[in-house]
């Protein structure tokens, strides 16, 4: 196989990469989202009260702390092989002749620490931000249902 066609096909696999990296997330966020609902449904409308509606609830929380662990651990994941594909595609770069190496560029230039210690910017590293936020929110309601339940406020 020549370089550049090698170079297409680790290109398409980089877009395919991407494009599931976006499906997962849009997964667990709808998870998530129908987590909140039910419990702000079992909250609103249940007739339950007190520790039975905790322990009805708490179950639901530990399910969404579950799944943003998973969603964190796909997106630390994706980010791996990410990584291996767009190295690979600037290797081939530098062997197709008259090639502008567009993708080392763009790595240089936006991807690796910069001079004062600037961070390598990484959508993965922004995106996986959300799984722990909604985990401290889950913790955080677990615990404050836990607390409400004990002092009687439910």
């Amino acid at each position: 196989m020549d370089k550049f066609e090698e170079y297409k096909l680790h290109l398409e696999r980089a877009q395919k990469l991407s494009e599931r990296r976006q499906t997962t997330t849009q997964t667990y966020l709808t998870i998530n989202t129908a987590i909140f609902g039910a419990v702000a449904f079992i909250v609103k409308d249940s007739e339950f009260s007190g520790w039975p509606l905790a322990l009805i609830a708490l179950p639901l929380f530990a399910v969404g702390i579950l799944a943003c662990a998973i969603w964190l651990n796909s997106i630390q994941k994706v980010e791996l092989f990410l990584d291996w594909q767009y190295n690979r595609l600037r290797e081939i770069e530098k062997k197709i002749p008259g090639s502008s190496e567009i993708l080392g560029k763009e790595n240089e230039k936006f991807y690796e620490p910069q001079e004062g210690g600037k961070k390598k910017f990484s959508f993965s590293l922004q995106e996986a931000w959300l799984p722990r936020l909604l985990i401290i929110l889950f913790v955080l309601y677990a615990g404050a249902m836990i607390i409400s339940a004990a002092c009687h406020w439910l």
